[in-house]
């Protein structure tokens, strides 16, 4: 521990300052006195000079403190304890395992030469071979020497659910093990050397009369036990013999392990920690949060959960081991469903099979470590940044970042900050989004910091090349760029600032960039460190004749330095980070927020450029040149092209006419409609996949979240169960979501709620094709989304300053009903949407004769027929208006009511029927407004073409005037164009 000295002694009841100077001497007096108090009855102590360069105000960057040792076996002292002659101590909660690591400057998995250990009389383990150092400094690290192999072993279990007690029973468990298993080679073929099966029964069940003999023909290492108790006791023992370094399973630590250790806890097995490497008599309570129990039981052994690893490593739509199997594998899994287990037990085939699959899936779990490399890689990591492998395994990836640079500030002789106590960040809420946590209604607080900038797409149909512009690792080179560092960014006014006022308050308050002649601080050295090692290892990449070996050992490195360098400006904006600087993080984003081009889209950290050039051969050169500019201006922010897109998304984007293109959508369409209903799409195309951000029971509204419901189902289920982070597949059905044969799919949903809605974005900017089109060819009824597209419509105009002046008559009257009249000598019905019809030397009037060749009246020879069928049509939409139909704006729910709810937000009504989205109108003002003035203006008005008004004899001219005065006189009675000005400043008129 380190105790900064006070310039003078504080009265610790007043905590007024007084007179008297501090020395280190009424330092080392005061924590005499102290220790007698929380009983630390031995120490040693020494003044020691120290840097100090974090977030603490009023601490110097250099100066004397008072170092003090005590062995672990006394009580630490107090975070945040001071006294009269010291303001701090630094390392009061620092584990003994982190100071051994630091001091002894151990990074990783690595070979110990220890002096002088002595045996030990009484063991404290299960190890064959038990030593004790006496002291940490008799430990050296001893390099240059290769890992040696160590034994691996594979497990999985299959369980039913007891229908009593609702626990999770073991019927059958497998596992596989290696005992050469190299962690700096390829992996082996096979990844095992031998394995065993043991396999128990239910309670109410018994085993197939002639089971023994068929296992004794299948020559399969099966050990058949009679209850659950004897086979946790023949698997205690398996693991005492083979003692594992590793464990390998799928969702171990969430599932296996846990039901392993309830199970011996229940059927009370002896030795039950055996399981890891510590003699120990109590097991640790189980069920707690974070797998605390599991992972204190294992101790002695890593264990690697192939789920957590492929989280980090790959991108899957899920991580059940099924998708993981398909994803890595590229190997179907075969599962059987829980409750059908039992069912197995029937004859000797059947259990077998049982047995056979829960071999399989053990295989398929360490297939899978090692296709992802995932313990070289681990080793790898935990030698760059010093910390332990367990936890590397566990993807820890803060704690990888926290001890790299602990061990590079200890190094220069910094003191490190402190680990903050949970308390503490509990206090500390993680500063993010400005949002209204659904569950109590509290407003979490603004976004500590502006992050990474990200531009609004222009939308638009791009048939020319698009090129993207990607910055190599854009923040760690902006910290090298900038030196950006806690020992070169000066940051006292914005501690200070931050002190006095609101912290929202300096959310905007940015440091200042160091001075160019500044040495490198310690975190751009350590990113460089990495990015040079991993330059250097891609060269030896490059070597002609690498042995395979070595090669997969240079590519495990250089992916294991990727990842450090790129996690590494995260732990400055992390707030639980132990080196979390909010200022510092502010600084690196709004340097990557300055360098902006002119772009049709962009991120934090790439753009997009329209090049306006179907020249392969130009957009390489425009690149180029966009890439040497920047990179002239920044010397270690590397901009490169990563790639160019032309004509995305198949035949939208062919180079095919667009009327062909159309055509081709339209028949793709038609087509799927067709299958849907013909219910020939296989079912697994339907599942939806979403993933849980909370555990089940944590959620406020389970109800109206599909998945939520499914996981909270799957829970009740009994085996393995669905926590956050999870995914859950799903199928919307027709029927209420339940258990039960012969659910039909709502095909409906699917098209309205899942292809709809995808489709008419990706082709809203192809003339030709809207959301109406969409739903036609799809099958649905498209009355609902043509009401949903013109109000989307006048929203957008809404929020456009002086949108409808700017739009075209055909814009603005798209989704106005037009104009038909039937022919009073034929019948045939005539649609009129303009005054005038044809072009050139046939443009006529469209009310001079019927449509029907054969028939040829003029209909301006009936202006009292025509003035009837418009005022009737009229009086239909006003009355369409006034009854006052509310739709709920979610497409896939097709609530239609006139009763106004009482829930009510910001944006209007509360739908009753989903309660996500909000009412609105039907048929509303605005499409009211536009209808009347699409009759004036569009179908009757010839005073909009009066160069062309001379075709018109006058008596037509009559006749056209006559039927104006119909939508006029409506218009006129309609206040929605005009605005009251006396009325909307009445309320001023009393200021004066």
């Amino acid at each position: 521990m380190y105790f900064l000295p006070r310039e003078y002694k504080v009265n610790t009841k007043t905590e007024e300052v007084t007179d008297t100077p501090v020395g280190i001497m009424d330092v080392y007096q005061e924590f005499n006195d102290l220790s007698e108090k929380f009983r630390i009855m031995k120490f040693k102590s020494k003044k020691v000079e120290k840097s100090y360069a974090f977030e603490i105000p009023d601490v110097s960057t250099q100066c004397e403190y008072l170092e003090v040792r005590y062995s672990a076996e006394f009580p630490a002292l107090p975070s945040g304890l001071k006294g009269a002659t010291f303001s701090h101590i630094f390392g009061s909660n620092t584990s003994s395992l982190e100071h051994f690591l630091l001091s002894r400057k151990i990074k990783g998995p690595c070979w110990l030469d220890i002096k002088t250990p002595q045996l030990v009389s009484q063991p404290v383990s299960w190890c064959k071979v038990e030593a004790v150092a006496l002291r940490s400094d008799l430990v050296t690290v001893f390099r240059d020497l290769s890992p040696p192999p160590i034994t691996i072993m594979s497990i999985s279990l299959k369980t039913i659910q007891n229908p009593k007690t609702h626990h999770n029973e073991i019927v059958s468990l497998a596992a596989l093990v290696h005992y050469q298993f190299h962690v700096d080679k390829a992996s082996p073929q096979p990844p095992y050397q031998t394995h065993f099966c043991v396999v128990s029964k239910p309670a109410d069940c018994i085993f197939p009369y002639d089971f023994k003999d068929a296992v004794k023909k299948r020559n399969g290492k099966v050990e058949i036990a009679a209850t659950e108790r004897t086979l946790l006791g023949f698997f205690l023992a398996k693991m005492h013999k083979i003692d594992p370094d590793v464990l390998v399973g799928h969702d171990i630590f969430g599932f296996d392990l846990e039901v392993i250790l309830q199970r011996i806890n229940v059927c009370k097995v002896p030795h039950w920690s055996k399981i890891g490497r510590l003699r120990r008599a109590n097991m640790p309570k189980l069920g707690g949060r974070g797998a605390f129990a599991e992972k204190s039981a294992t101790c002695g052994r890593l264990v690697c959960d192939v789920e957590m690893s492929a989280k980090e490593l790959i991108r899957c739509k899920s991580y059940h081991l099924t998708e993981l199997a398909t994803q890595v594998l590229k190997m179907e899994r075969v599962t059987v469903p829980q409750e059908n287990i039992k069912n197995l037990y029937s004859d000797s085939p059947h259990l077998l099979y049982l047995l056979e699959l829960t071999w399989t899936d053990a295989k398929l779990i360490l297939q899978i470590m090692c296709e992802l490399n995932v313990l070289p890689l681990a080793l790898q990591i935990t030698n760059i940044a010093g910390n332990v492998m367990s936890r590397t395994l566990m993807g820890g990836r803060a704690e990888r970042n926290e001890f790299l640079l602990l061990h590079a500030f200890h190094d220069k002789n910094y003191i490190v900050p402190d680990k903050p106590s949970f308390k503490k960040t509990q206090l500390e809420t993680v500063e993010g989004e400005d949002d209204v946590d659904a569950g109590k209604g509290k407003r979490k607080k603004k976004a500590a910091y502006a992050g990474g900038l990200v531009l609004d797409p222009k939308v638009g149909f791009y048939d020319k090349f698009v090129l993207l512009l990607d910055f190599n690792s854009l923040y760690p080179s902006i910290i090298q760029e900038f030196n950006i560092c806690f020992t070169t960014v000066q940051r006292e006014a914005y501690n200070k600032g931050k002190k006095k006022n609101n912290e929202e308050e300096w959310s905007d308050e940015i440091p200042e960039i160091p001075d160019k002649d500044l040495e490198m601080g310690i975190l751009p050295k350590e990113i460089r460190k990495l990015v040079e090692r991993r330059k250097q290892v891609k060269q030896l990449m490059k070597q002609q004749d690498i042995n395979p070996d070595l090669y997969l050992q240079y590519d495990i490195r250089q992916k294991a330095l990727k990842l450090t360098a790129n996690s590494m400006y995260g732990c400055l904006g992390f707030s639980f980070s132990r080196f979390y600087a909010k200022p510092l993080a502010a600084l690196v984003t709004h340097k990557g927020r300055e360098m902006n081009l002119e772009v049709i889209y962009g991120d934090t950290d790439s753009i997009m450029i329209n090049t306006n050039s179907r020249s392969l051969e130009e957009v390489y050169k425009l690149g180029n040149k966009v890439k040497a500019e920047v990179n002239k201006l920044y010397k270690l922010l590397e901009i490169d092209i990563d790639g160019v897109f032309n004509y995305v998304i198949g035949q939208i984007l062919s180079d095919q006419s667009r009327d062909v293109i159309v055509e081709n959508i339209q028949k793709h369409l038609v087509e799927v409609g067709e299958k849907v209903a013909a219910g020939t799409i296989p079912l697994n195309q339907y599942e939806i996949n979403k993933a849980l951000t909370k555990d089940p029971q944590d959620y406020p509204d389970k109800k109206s979240l599909p998945h939520v419901h499914v996981a909270l189902w799957i829970n009740s289920q009994g085996g393995r169960r669905v926590k956050s982070g999870d995914t859950v597949s799903y199928i919307i059905c027709k029927e209420q979501l339940q258990k039960q044969e012969g659910l039909s799919v709502d095909t409906q949903y699917y098209l309205a709620q899942q292809v709809h809605p995808v489709v008419s974005r990706i082709c809203d900017p192809i003339e030709g094709i809207d959301g109406v089109l969409v739903a036609t060819w799809l099958g649905l009824d498209p009355s609902h989304f043509r009401a949903h597209q013109q109000y989307q419509r006048e929203e957008e105009a809404d929020g456009m300053l002086g949108a409808p002046v700017q739009l075209t008559d055909e814009e603005r009257y798209k989704d106005c009903e037009r104009f038909t009249f039937t022919c009073p000598q034929c019948g045939t019905d005539n649609v009129y949407d303009s005054v005038f019809e044809g072009a050139g030397l046939k443009l006529e009037p469209s009310l001079l004769r019927c449509c029907h060749v054969s028939c040829g009246s003029q209909l301006t020879d009936y202006p009292v027929n025509i003035s009837n069928k418009l005022l009737h049509d009229i009086r239909r939409h006003i009355k369409t208006y006034y009854s006052g139909w509310l739709v709920c704006e979610d497409q896939a729910c097709h609530n239609r009511t006139r009763r106004l709810p009482i829930a009510f937000s910001r944006h209007g009504p509360i739908c009753p029927a989903c309660t996500r989205a909000t009412l609105r109108p039907e048929y509303s003002e605005k499409a009211l407004y536009n209808q009347l003035c699409f009759y004036r203006s569009t179908v009757f008005s010839i005073h909009h073409s009066l160069d062309r008004a001379k075709l018109l004899s006058r008596d037509s001219i009559d006749v056209y005037r006559r039927l104006k005065e119909v939508p006029d006189n409506a218009l006129a009675t309609s206040g929605y164009s005009e605005i009251n000005l006396a009325k909307l400043f009445q309320a001023f008129s009393s200021l004066k």
